[in-house]
C-alpha cells in the first residue's frame, strides 16, 4: 500500500513538472511613451500590448515584463544579469554584448515634423541637405537617428542639433519656433500631439502650424538578448516559440491592429 502511495505521488509531482510553465522575464523600456513605459509598477504601451499578445500565444511560457531605464537594462544586458531587452533596435554592430535578435515586431518610421515657417521657401524633402543651417532637436537617447551624414553636418556646425529630455517638450519647442524642426516617430508624434491638444490652452489648434517632411529613416524593433544569457535553459526555445508566433501575427494583421488602436 505504501509503495502505491508513493508511486501515485511520484506521479503527481512528475505530473505538475511536466506541465510546469518555463518562466521567462524580459527588461523593457520605461520612459518611451506610447510605445514602453512604467505606469506605477506595470509595464504599459503600443509595443507592450504587441509583446503580450505574442506571449499569450506561447503556452509554455509565463512572461513577465520589467520597466526599466534604458541605460540601466543596457548594462544589465553587457552583464548577464538579464535576458532580454525590449524595444531595441539592431545594434549588431556596435553593441556585441546585444544578441541576436528576435524577428522585428515593428518597424518605427522616424520623420522630421518642421514648423510651416521653415518649410515656406522649400519643402525640404531631401535629409539632411536640405536641412543645412537649421535648428533641429530630438529626443534624449535617440542620438543614432539622422544617420552619418547628419552627425557629419552636426560636427561641422552646418546644422544646430539639440536633444531635450521628453517628447511634449520637443514638440513645444518646434510650435513656438523655439527650433525649426524636429526628429520623431511617426505613430508617437500623432499620440504625443493628440495628448497635447486635449491638454493646451490652445485647444485643438496646437500644432496647427507643424508639418510632416522629409522620412528620416526607418528601423525595426526587436527584443535583444544578452550573449551572456543564450546558455539559459530553454532559451532557444522561447526564442523560437516567439518568433514563430509573431510571425503568424503579423502575417495576419493583428499587430497592426494592435497599433492602430492608440490612434483615437
Amino acid at each position: 500500500m505504501c509503495h502505491k502511495i508513493i508511486l501515485i505521488l511520484s506521479l503527481f509531482f512528475f505530473s505538475l513538472q511536466a506541465y510546469a510553465k518555463i518562466k521567462i522575464n524580459i527588461h523593457v523600456d520605461n520612459a518611451y511613451i506610447p510605445f514602453s513605459f512604467k505606469d506605477g509598477k506595470q509595464a504599459k504601451g503600443m509595443y507592450i500590448d504587441v509583446l503580450k499578445a505574442v506571449f499569450r500565444k506561447m503556452p509554455d511560457f509565463e512572461v513577465s515584463l520589467t520597466p526599466i531605464p534604458w541605460s540601466r537594462g543596457k548594462v544589465m544586458m553587457k552583464k548577464g544579469q538579464g535576458f532580454g531587452l525590449a524595444p531595441a533596435f539592431f545594434h549588431g554592430h556596435d553593441w556585441p554584448y546585444l544578441y541576436p535578435y528576435s524577428l522585428p515586431f515593428y518597424t518605427e518610421t522616424i520623420e522630421a515634423i518642421c514648423h510651416e515657417g521653415t518649410l515656406k521657401k522649400t519643402a525640404r524633402k531631401n535629409w539632411p541637405d536640405d536641412y543645412i543651417g537649421l535648428k533641429i532637436g530630438n529626443v534624449n537617447g535617440f542620438d543614432g537617428w539622422g544617420g552619418e551624414k547628419f552627425r557629419a553636418l552636426v560636427k561641422e556646425k552646418k546644422i544646430a542639433y539639440f536633444e531635450v529630455g521628453g517628447s511634449e517638450a520637443l514638440i513645444k519647442m518646434v510650435e513656438s519656433k523655439r527650433a525649426d524642426c524636429i526628429m520623431m516617430e511617426d505613430k508617437a508624434f500623432d499620440f504625443v500631439l493628440r495628448k497635447l491638444k486635449n491638454s493646451n490652452k490652445k485647444g485643438k489648434s496646437f500644432g496647427s502650424n507643424l508639418v510632416k517632411s522629409a522620412i528620416i529613416g526607418q528601423d525595426p524593433v526587436y527584443i535583444g538578448y544578452s550573449k551572456k544569457k543564450l546558455d539559459l535553459q530553454d532559451s532557444l526555445k522561447f526564442r523560437q516559440a516567439f518568433d514563430s508566433a509573431l510571425y503568424l501575427m503579423l502575417k495576419n494583421g493583428e499587430v497592426e491592429k494592435i497599433m492602430d488602436a492608440y490612434k483615437d
